[in-house]
């Protein structure tokens, strides 16, 4: 049996809030671009279309564990599939979650150097980011979920402010064509970026940290509702504001709406908002997904002290991070077509596990009455 690391009990409200933000903080990266390019004035509502496959995958999900009471993801995957193939299905995922925190934080500090930091060395900021990192995983799951708890009101604050802000800049007449590159494009590509969302995943790995399925259930598909909510409004407000054809080349789309805020010379530079926000839900979503990786590592070895491997698996981060040689690199490998196909691991896996276990007739004991 995979051996856990002591998470700690986790509420449902910072479950909400830790899960929401890390889908959330790509609308503050260049997931506006990356969809307006693939699907013109229809990104809008082609991201309710990845949102809605998202929910379908997240119930099958939730059937899978209603089938292994008392266990999560990651200990259904050894009961399904046998010690080795379920190890090693574990480490896969402790890979691709410290891939996925290697490239945020490689588009967040290339971000930064763009718009605010063109002189500081990249391995200055990522160093910083790291440092900061450490220190969140260190504490672990637990101290995490609590901080992004505190920030999350924040977060969604600042982001409504500079959206309400922004509202003499809109022009809905931009939306138009409604259908974007053809309706047929719109749901290919609304299907194939339900990846947007895999990180809800995270529910069902850390599932025995909640207080029974029914309360995984109902924050999963709150965490879903919420930030294909926020992606529809945030598309809408980038295409509005600017026409597709300029908010398909805009690598941040939502800083650039930040920056155009303007009601005379005393109330400007609205984009210290936008910064306040966007590090904030960075280092939340880099965090949270390093101690993932770090986590699912020890758990397939049987490590029950994580901290140890804090400096390795930074290492390793640092390099993921150093991989992509410049922005149009992350976005044209690593957010379209690596990021934009992830879905086949994050999503397949555990349904291909619930179809094996339907058919072999396994399933665990008893449900509990929280169940």
């Amino acid at each position: 049996m995979v051996e856990m690391i002591k998470e700690g009990k986790i509420g449902m409200l910072e479950a909400y809030a830790l899960v929401t933000v890390i889908i959330i903080t790509k609308v503050f990266y260049t997931f506006p671009l990356a969809s307006i390019k693939q699907t013109g004035t229809a990104a809008w509502y082609s991201t309710l279309i990845s949102c809605a496959c998202a929910i379908a995958f997240f119930v099958l999900v939730y059937l899978l564990l209603k089938r292994f009471p008392q266990k999560d993801l990651y200990q259904v995957f050894e009961a399904v599939l046998g010690q080795k193939i379920g190890r090693f299905l574990v480490l896969v995922f402790s890979v691709y979650f410290l891939y996925y925190a290697g490239i945020n934080l490689s588009e967040f500090v290339n971000i930064l150097k763009i718009y605010c930091m063109p002189l500081t060395p990249q391995e200055v900021l990522v160093a910083g980011f790291l440092i900061v990192t450490a220190a969140m995983a260190y504490v672990g799951l637990e101290g995490i979920s609590r901080v992004a708890y505190i920030l999350f009101y924040l977060i969604i604050a600042g982001l409504v402010l500079i959206l309400l802000l922004a509202i003499p800049f809109y022009d809905f007449h931009y939306l138009k064509p409604w259908f974007g590159y053809g309706l047929g494009v719109t749901v290919k590509e609304g299907i194939l970026r339900t990846s947007s969302y895999d990180t809800v995943i995270i529910l069902a790995i850390i599932a025995n940290s909640l207080q029974g399925l029914k309360n995984l259930k109902r924050v999963g598909l709150a965490c879903l509702l919420t930030a294909g909510a926020v992606f529809s409004i945030c598309l809408a407000c980038v295409l509005a504001a600017f026409q597709y054809t300029a908010g398909g080349e805009y690598i941040s789309g939502m800083n650039h709406l930040s920056r155009i805020i303007y009601y005379s010379r005393f109330f400007q530079r609205v984009e210290a908002i936008f910064l306040f926000v966007w590090v904030f839900a960075s280092v939340i979503a880099v965090s949270a997904t390093f101690y993932i990786a770090l986590s699912s590592y020890c758990r397939v070895f049987n490590i029950t002290n994580h901290r140890p491997l804090l400096m390795p698996f930074l290492f390793l981060t640092f390099a993921f991070s150093s991989l992509p040689k410049n922005m149009a690199e992350i976005i044209d490998i690593y957010v379209r077509f690596i990021r934009g196909y992830s879905l086949f691991l994050i999503v397949l896996a555990p349904v291909l596990v619930l179809l094996i276990a339907m058919l072999m007739g396994k399933r665990g004991g008893k449900a509990s009455e929280t169940q």
